[in-house]
């Protein structure tokens, strides 16, 4: 019995250095996490009020990653675009000044198609609160843009109009770039002298880590008469 025994012991343990290194692979740089977004289905999305004059539209959110690049609203134009320009505005908790600043022209809004703001790259952005603000200054009432908004369902910030908070919250979507478990891992080991700190050192304990379980597994398995 010992060749079959030996064939299963290889065939299992290459299984599991096979399956293994598929799923932490997937975890380390395919799984994208820690981007919050707010994008409710089609049927419940309506127009928010009317950013106009002091009036701003604005909409807290808390990342999960660092590395905050981009976020995204959805105009709602109604047949016709902001008679002004459209001031966007990011702020972050803890921060005295604006991360970030941007005049639109009307022309570059579309409607109902997200508008995608690249902002500058915000390192140490997970688990703080951030505020995106759409305002149109000089716009009167009625000349000014709405965007879409869906029920009260993002649970890490609210929506507001002015000063007053409102029912529902901003349909939006946000782009990071460290959004992965191997970024992570790459922030925790720089205080690590090289070549700990690398990629290839990494690589290289995730192998013998599953050499380790393979081998545990094959021996059990091939050992099925000590139970």
């Amino acid at each position: 019995m010992t060749g079959p025994l030996t064939r299963r012991t290889a065939v299992v343990t290459g299984a599991v250095i096979a399956a293994a290194l598929a799923v932490e692979t997937w975890l380390l740089v395919g799984r994208r996490s820690g981007e919050p977004a707010y994008q409710p289905p089609a049927a419940v999305i309506v127009r928010s009020l009317e950013a106009a004059g002091a009036e701003a539209i604005s909409q807290t959110f808390v990342p999960g990653a660092d590395g905050l690049a981009a976020v995204s609203f959805v105009p709602l134009l109604g047949g016709r675009r902001p008679h002004a320009g459209v001031d966007l505005q990011l702020d972050a908790d803890g921060s005295d000044v604006p991360l970030a600043r941007r005049r639109l022209r009307p022309e570059e809004l579309v409607d109902g198609v997200p508008f995608w703001w690249d902002v500058p790259r915000v390192e140490r952005a997970a688990a703080r609160q951030f505020t995106l603000s759409i305002a149109v200054p000089d716009a009167a009432p009625g000349e000014g843009l709405q965007v879409a908004i869906g029920p009260p369902d993002y649970r890490w910030g609210e929506l507001r109009v002015g000063v007053r908070r409102q029912w529902g919250d901003l349909v939006f979507a946000t782009r990071a770039t460290r959004v992965h478990v191997l970024d992570t891992l790459r922030t925790l080991r720089r205080p690590l002298p090289w070549p700990l700190r690398t990629d290839g050192a990494l690589v290289l304990g995730l192998v013998l880590m599953n050499l380790a379980a393979a081998a545990v597994i094959g021996h059990l398995v091939g050992c099925p008469g000590d139970f």
